[in-house]
């Protein structure tokens, strides 16, 4: 939800490690190209939320929209076994 911001800092997040540092949107939309990567049967319902979901209070990954750039996914078969939306595989698989 930053808007102004270029960078965000956390001193108690709820996940490892406490303290971080994050690229906001802002600055991440601005990206010629992101690449996004999840692997294992426990991002799969997570994954769905987020390539299908119609929530109102979106997960910041579903707020990726590069302006100029392209994004993509690389996830593995677990991760990607709840989708119902086309998933591209690499040739040779």
């Amino acid at each position: 939800q930053e808007r102004e911001a270029l960078v965000g800092s956390l001193q108690d997040s709820p996940k490892p490690p406490p303290e971080r540092v994050s690229l906001t949107l802002r600055v991440l939309n601005a990206a010629r190209s992101l690449l996004l990567v999840a692997c294992g049967s426990s991002k799969a319902p997570v994954l769905q939320r987020i390539l299908e979901g119609k929530e109102e209070e979106q997960l910041p990954a579903a707020l990726l929209r590069p302006r100029s750039g392209r994004l993509r996914w690389l996830l593995d078969e677990a991760a990607a076994a709840e989708l119902s939306i086309p998933v591209e595989k690499p040739s040779g698989m």
